[in-house]
C-alpha cells in the first residue's frame, strides 16, 4: 500500500478505450474512449463511454460523437478531463473520486512536446491529489509482471487501437523506442473498406471490430475450415438493408495490408535494436501487450517472422492500467521510474 490510504490508480488513456484499475482491487472498468455532445457546444455533454458508444453511427445532425484521443495523443484537452473524470467516479462510486488519490496515466512513448503538454494538462485537470504521466511500455511491462530493473534488455510490443510501440527496456529505463500510427483500429477500417468494395455492403465500426474477433487471424486459414456467415448491413448502392455471405478468408485478405505494415514496423524496430541488448531479446523473446495483441495467430506470425520466441499474457488490453496502478502504489517503483523519466509527475 502507497502512502496514500484510498490507493492508487492506474488509467490507460487509449484511442480505443479507457481501462482503470484500482489498488488492491485490479481492473475495474473499460469502457469506449468516447464522448457524445451537441455539435455547436461540446461542452454540452450528453454521455461518456459506453454510453456515448452505443450511439455510434446513431447520432441526428446535431449531436457528434467524439474521441478526445486520437493517434495514441489528447487531442481535445477538456474533453479527455471530463472523459477521465466521468469515468473515474463511475469506477469509484463517488462525486470528485480522485482529490484524494494518487493518479498515474499511460502515455504514448513517441508522444511528441505538443502531445505531452496536452497529456500533462488533461491530466493535472482531472482532480487527483496527485497525479503523473508513465510511459506505455513501460506501464505494460509492470503489468506484465516483467523483470525491467536488471541491465539486460526486454523487448515489448504494444499494440493499442492506434498506434504501436516497440521498446527495449533495461535498469527500469527506456534504452530504444519506435512507435508507428498503425493499430487495432486499423484493421477495422481495412474491413469495412474491404465490405463495402467487395460486398457491396455498408457497415459500421462496431460489426467490423466483431468481424475481426470472430473471424480474423494472422495465420493461413486451410480452405477445408472456411465456413460463409451471413452479414447485415446497408446497400452500398441503394441505401437499403441487405445482406452478404463473409467468411475468414474474406477478413484475412481485408486486413492484410494493415497487418502487414504493422509486422514491418515490428520488425525494423527489431532490426535496429542495440547490438548490446540483442542477444538478451534473442534469449528471453519479445512480450505482446495491448489490445490489438488478442488477435488470433498474431503471436506464432511475429515468432515466425523474427524467429525468437513471443510471449503474450492471459489479459494484454488490461496491462497498461495494472502498470500504471502499481506505480501508483508503490512508492519505490514511483521514484525509480522518476529517476529514470519514464514518469513524470504533473
Amino acid at each position: 500500500m502507497g502512502v496514500f490510504s484510498t490507493g492508487g490508480v492506474g488509467l490507460d488513456l487509449g484511442s480505443a478505450n479507457v481501462t482503470i484499475c484500482l489498488e488492491n482491487e485490479g481492473i475495474v472498468l473499460r469502457e469506449p474512449s468516447y464522448v457524445l455532445s451537441m455539435r455547436a457546444d461540446t461542452s454540452d455533454v450528453l454521455g461518456v463511454g459506453r454510453d456515448a458508444r452505443q450511439m455510434l453511427g446513431r447520432t441526428p445532425k446535431d449531436v457528434a460523437l467524439i474521441s478526445p484521443v486520437m493517434d495514441g495523443a489528447v487531442a481535445d484537452v477538456e474533453l479527455a478531463t471530463l472523459l477521465m473524470k466521468a469515468l473515474s467516479e463511475k469506477a469509484l462510486g463517488k462525486r470528485r473520486a480522485l482529490e484524494k488519490n494518487r493518479l498515474v496515466v499511460s502515455m504514448a512513448t513517441g508522444a511528441t512536446r505538443v502531445e505531452h503538454a496536452a497529456a500533462e494538462a488533461a491530466v493535472r485537470g482531472a482532480g487527483a491529489k496527485r497525479a503523473a504521466l508513465i510511459r506505455g511500455s513501460i506501464a505494460a511491462a509492470l503489468g506484465a509482471g516483467l523483470s525491467i530493473e536488471e541491465a539486460r534488455g526486454v523487448m515489448v510490443v504494444l499494440i493499442g487501437g492506434s498506434t504501436t510501440e516497440v521498446a527495449v527496456l533495461s535498469m527500469s529505463g527506456v534504452v530504444a523506442a519506435r512507435s508507428s500510427r498503425t493499430g487495432s483500429l486499423a484493421l477495422d477500417e481495412a474491413i469495412m473498406r474491404y465490405v463495402r468494395r467487395e460486398k457491396g455492403l455498408i457497415i459500421g465500426q462496431r460489426t467490423a471490430e466483431d468481424l475481426k474477433v470472430d473471424l480474423g487471424t494472422a495465420l493461413e486459414i486451410p480452405m477445408s475450415e472456411v465456413e460463409n456467415v451471413t452479414l447485415r448491413g446497408r446497400d452500398a448502392r441503394t441505401g437499403r438493408p441487405a445482406t452478404a455471405e463473409i467468411n475468414a478468408l474474406d477478413i484475412q485478405r481485408a486486413i492484410l495490408p494493415p497487418l502487414d505494415n504493422l509486422l514491418e514496423s515490428i520488425r525494423e524496430a527489431f532490426e535496429n535494436t542495440p547490438a548490446e541488448l540483442a542477444e538478451d531479446i534473442l534469449t528471453h523473446g519479445i512480450h505482446l501487450s495491448g489490445g490489438g495483441a488478442l488477435l488470433a495467430g498474431l503471436r506464432e506470425r511475429l515468432s515466425a517472422m523474427l524467429n525468437v520466441p513471443v510471449s503474450i499474457g492471459e489479459n494484454p488490453q488490461d496491462e497498461v492500467a495494472l502498470g500504471a496502478c502499481i506505480a501508483a502504489s508503490d512508492d519505490k517503483i514511483f521514484q525509480k521510474l522518476s529517476a529514470t523519466g519514464c514518469l513524470l509527475e504533473v
